[in-house]
């Protein structure tokens, strides 16, 4: 394994406001990230999760899917029915650890002894494009399968399927980006379809909660991952991808405490931004952490409360494609060139 220590000396000022420009006070501190290994690094890693026994699935672009823990074990075409073409985008572990993929095949359920693959030819399934997936606390699958205009949000409880489209629920178009489940049991889905017209929804039994731009204060470009803390704060990224305007103090995360939306962009010591957010997730000590896209190239950033501070150089890959935090609260961040692991 490879050993790199990362040491980040830099007074930072965070620029955390709501709509109505709310800031912190400048604050210093020796701050020392240490990434401490390096795994799989002949791997294109798209997505992972974590099962009851602490071993870590990883979805590839076209390269498997991989079990890792006291063993490795790699599946793929030559041993499985997961075809070469397959981008697993997300992972989700139910109750009875089985592991669910969603990706540009389908879905494919792994119960550990073989797999199970639905798609539009053999199930209810919308669309064998499917973006996102969750389990809530009935073992319950939450699916984004969609396309632009096309599928919306499924729910399989195993034996039957539900898709909720504009024509038939509160959706209010088809194109879901990401789904979640927080620890209430409330599912949480970021909706884009067009540019400048997206919105997120909580649902809670029968009942949908929808929040849009009049409850953000501003029109969300894209919205692009969510994310949920101890606490049940809600947290989204906002996607920049389609934009040919180069501004990166535009809103970059939402975090909603029940009552507000308020916006937290990362900043460095002068309160400019630090770059556009990719992927989001929260620590079990409650720090963001977000990969973001800056005018020096990518770089790997957490929140810590007060203070952002910022990895620019010593990751050196050029894609973030995941963050996961495990049991251990061990940052598992995946790339193009494998997984990154930070102890904290």
């Amino acid at each position: 394994m490879i050993k790199i220590i990362l040491y980040v000396n830099i007074l930072f000022i965070t620029f955390f406001f709501s709509c109505g420009q709310r800031a912190t006070s400048p604050y210093s501190d020796d701050v020392s990230i240490q990434v401490s290994d390096h795994i799989l690094n002949r791997f294109f890693v798209q997505s992972i999760a974590f099962d009851s026994k602490g071993i870590a699935w990883i979805g590839t672009f076209k390269q498997g899917l991989i079990s890792y823990g006291a063993t490795t074990k790699y599946y793929n075409s030559l041993n499985s029915p997961i075809p070469d073409s397959c981008v697993i985008r997300d992972i989700a572990i139910d109750k009875n650890d089985n592991v669910w993929l969603v990706s540009n095949a389908g879905l494919i359920k792994f119960d550990g002894e073989g797999f199970n693959i639905y798609n539009t030819t053999n199930s209810p399934l919308a669309e064998d494009v499917v973006w996102s997936i969750a389990v809530d606390d009935d073992n319950v699958l939450w699916l984004a399968s969609c396309r632009f205009r096309q599928g919306g949000l499924m729910k399989f409880d195993g034996e039957n399927w539900t898709l909720y489209t504009p024509e038939n629920s509160k959706l209010p178009s088809n194109l879901v980006r990401d789904v979640i489940v927080d620890n209430k049991n409330n599912v949480w889905i970021a909706m884009s379809e067009v540019i400048n017209d997206g919105c997120i929804i909580k649902i809670t039994d029968s009942h949908w909660t929808i929040f849009n731009k009049q409850d953000f204060g501003f029109d969300p470009y894209y919205f692009g991952y969510l994310a949920v803390d101890r606490d049940d704060n809600i947290y989204v990224s906002l996607d920049y991808g389609f934009s040919s305007l180069w501004d990166i103090t535009r809103p970059n995360i939402l975090k909603y405490d029940g009552e507000n939306w308020v916006i937290n962009n990362p900043v460095d010591e002068k309160g400019e931004s630090l770059g556009y957010v990719g992927n989001v997730n929260i620590d079990l000590s409650g720090k963001i952490w977000a990969s973001l896209h800056g005018r020096e190239g990518f770089s790997l950033s957490f929140y810590d409360g007060i203070k952002w501070i910022s990895n620019r150089s010593d990751i050196p890959v050029s894609y973030f494609s995941k963050i996961a935090i495990d049991n251990d609260n061990t940052v598992w961040v995946g790339t193009g060139n494998g997984i990154y692991l930070i102890q904290q």
